[in-house]
């Protein structure tokens, strides 16, 4: 556990909005959020992820958006928006958004080391090596 952090407490934490009624959608999602409820990260990451759907749709590409990190702190704030049109055209949707997740991580974790050098990035972005393991 690292100093700061609430033991017991995931060090990614998720808000979620989903746009629309995709019982699909809500699972695979769900399912990644708990895989990733146990990742010990140097940094809490604190994300809004913005699933499109038909009643609150995302245009806008799919990817991360506002990070925005306090290394005194040792938190960081970002949302992943995942576009409508994305959602739909999933072959495997599962896989997709463990991949859009996998890659917006990183991106924060990369972020994070790149504010503050204490933080060794690829051992941060090892531990989630399991969401392409899949």
């Amino acid at each position: 556990m690292h100093e700061g952090r609430v033991p017991g407490l995931s060090a990614i934490v998720f808000r979620t909005v989903f746009g629309g009624p995709d019982p699909d959608v809500v699972g695979a999602a769900t399912a990644v959020k708990q895989e990733l409820r146990d990742v010990d990260l140097v940094y809490e990451l604190d994300i809004l992820l913005h699933v499109g759907g038909v009643i609150s749709s995302i245009e806008d590409p799919t990817g991360l958006y506002a990070p925005r990190v306090s290394v005194a702190q040792r938190r960081m704030t970002a949302q992943i928006r995942v576009n409508r049109a994305d959602v739909l055209d999933a072959p495997d949707l599962s896989g997709f958004l463990r991949q859009t997740i996998r890659v917006a991580l990183q991106q924060m974790i990369e972020r994070i080391a790149a504010r503050d050098r204490t933080v060794d990035a690829d051992a941060e972005i090892r531990k989630l090596a399991f969401l392409v393991q899949r």
